[in-house]
């Protein structure tokens, strides 16, 4: 909150590539520190003596202005949205957003840490990574929250006493809270889902595929057989996915859960748990069955050529092709990712495994980020901010920064319930939601007890009915590998670790599928990751896990 910050801030800002421009400083009558029954100085202003309202609003009876950075999918700058106008307005807590477009966000972020040009805090879901928080807390850049949360974040407060999950799922190693989550309970478990196209099948008269066999057929069928009916055989995909170097980790649109079909999910760090125990799957036979068997259906020709190469853009434009093009796809649900052509497509059941089973990847995903608000050592008393920040936990607030505001998107029906409002022509939900509030960029808790007294529209509609449709599928959350935290030793010797191995499994895991030769390559392949000390590497994870799993 030094006005030197400030200064070197809007340097960083403008000195990286592709960063948007800072929000105006404010006037320096607004530049004002007011805290808890203090006298001190904020913004390098000399004040008198101030006092913070323990409860009830506003909590400042002079303004006091704090600098915050945040990422932005959308390109709106959050001092022009009206949720946290109001929220200024009724708090007098003033907010100097310092806003980054999310692609540029790593590259701004590592300038601010690595120069100790930090704002007071960091806001939006996954703002900081698990090994921002563990590194910058041990340099003590980052500050524990916990006691705060419990004297002066009621709202938070009553989640966390309720859910000791999610307290748990916040807690570093250390035994501190350096960070506040993003909770969402509509959240479903099933994250990835795998469509076929229903008319196609009805065109061929086919039925949908259980087992490796069928499948096979089915996608051949769409190849060969003029599935889309215009006449030309040669413009169906018959079956689409998105794995790629650039943005491996997504969870949505790769073949983690096919893998089932060969009797073991992966996961996108290739880690799961059997049997209590944590398993490195590209060392195991049934990863190379699957991928093996994936080359098969790459040389058929039925797999989409450019998986390894699309992005995402790309992607969804050819399974919302006006001239209907894809078969199967794997994606968030048909309104999301298919849109004008979603009424072609039905959810699938997993294949029949090897084991006789039918097997798919469950997620926790109610905690949407553990990393969605951090404080810094340059705040000056920060319980102000604590409390400012538990205004959004409200469960109303929540329901409305993910939801839309009331009035804009929501309305409160006479019986006291919540439902979208009619929006104007030509109006899409997404938009109106992030023109007067952050979103999906929002830090917020929606719980199960402000869902209920939701009526859920047509997506979240469908959302449920898919997660109840994969539900009987999903293994116990208990087969997947939590989201730890890592200790700062065990970030440093994965940092040595994780970057070569993934690269290596990466580059085999696309090179294999495309032109085959897993099974003559796989033993020299186990020595290779052995080099690169994967038994470390594995260990690492282990006890993580080990240790996650005690507490």
């Amino acid at each position: 909150m030094k006005k030197q910050t400030t200064a070197m801030l809007m340097a960083l800002t403008m000195a990286a590539s592709g960063l948007t421009a800072c929000v105006p400083k404010a006037t320096t009558e607004t530049t004002t520190a007011a805290v808890a029954e203090t006298t001190g100085t904020a913004g390098g202003e000399t004040q008198g003596e101030f006092h913070m309202n323990k409860e009830g609003l506003p909590i400042v009876d002079e303004p006091i202005t704090y600098e915050i950075a945040a990422a932005t999918r959308k390109n709106t700058n959050f001092q022009d949205l009206e949720y946290f106008q109001k929220l200024e307005e009724s708090t007098n807590v003033q907010i100097n957003w310092y806003m980054t477009a999310k692609d540029a966000w790593s590259e701004k972020k590592s300038l601010l840490f690595a120069s100790n040009s930090l704002p007071d805090a960091f806001y939006g879901q996954n703002i900081l990574t698990n090994v921002d928080v563990i590194k910058y807390a041990s340099q003590g850049m980052l500050i524990p929250l916990e006691d705060m949360i419990d004297e002066y974040m009621p709202n938070l407060k009553k989640i966390l006493d309720e859910n000791p999950q999610y307290r748990k799922q916040i807690t570093a190693p250390d035994g501190h809270i350096y960070s506040l989550p993003t909770i969402n309970e509509m959240n479903p478990t099933t994250h990835d889902k795998l469509f076929i196209n229903k008319t196609w099948l009805d065109n061929l008269g086919l039925e949908v595929p259980t087992t490796t066999e069928e499948f096979e057929k089915v996608l051949l069928a769409f190849k060969n057989e003029d599935a889309n009916g215009n006449g030309d055989p040669n413009d169906e995909i018959p079956f689409t996915f998105r794995y790629t170097t650039s943005d491996p980790y997504n969870r949505q649109q790769g073949l983690q859960s096919l893998f089932g079909t060969f009797g073991q999910l992966d996961d996108i760090y290739h880690f799961i748990v059997k049997d209590g125990e944590v398993v490195y799957t590209p060392t195991t036979e049934p990863y190379k069955e699957a991928i093996s068997w994936f080359h098969q259906l790459y040389e058929d020709g039925v797999i989409d050529q450019e998986v390894f190469t699309h992005d995402a853009n790309v992607y969804v434009s050819k399974i919302q092709d006006p001239n209907k093009i894809v078969g199967m796809f794997l994606g968030w649900s048909r309104s999301a990712t298919a849109t004008v052509n979603k009424d072609d497509y039905i959810p699938m059941a997993p294949l029949v495994n090897s084991n006789g089973e039918q097997i798919w990847r469950t997620v926790d995903a109610k905690m949407l980020s553990k990393n969605s608000f951090s404080i810094t050592s340059k705040a000056e008393h920060p319980e102000v901010l604590m409390r400012w920040m538990d205004q959004s936990y409200d469960l109303e607030k929540s329901l409305e920064i993910c939801q839309g505001l009331i009035g804009h998107a929501l309305e409160v029906t006479p019986d006291g319930r919540y439902q979208q409002m009619k929006l104007p022509e030509g109006m899409v939900l997404d938009t109106v939601i992030h023109d007067y509030g952050p979103g999906n960029d929002g830090t917020f808790a929606v719980m199960q007890e402000i869902i209920d007294k939701l009526n859920l529209n047509a997506n979240l509609t469908e959302r449920k009915e898919l997660d109840e449709f994969y539900s009987q599928y999903n293994v116990p959350i208990e087969e997947m590998y939590p989201n730890v935290f890592f200790n700062a030793d065990e970030i440093e010797e994965i940092g040595v670790l994780q970057t070569d191995i993934d690269s290596y499994v990466m580059q085999k895991y696309a090179e294999w599928i495309v032109n085959g030769g897993v099974e003559d390559e796989w033993d020299a392949f186990q020595q290779k990751l052995k080099d690169m000390n994967v038994d470390e590497y594995i260990k690492l994870y282990t006890d993580a896990y080990t240790r996650y799993m005690a507490e």
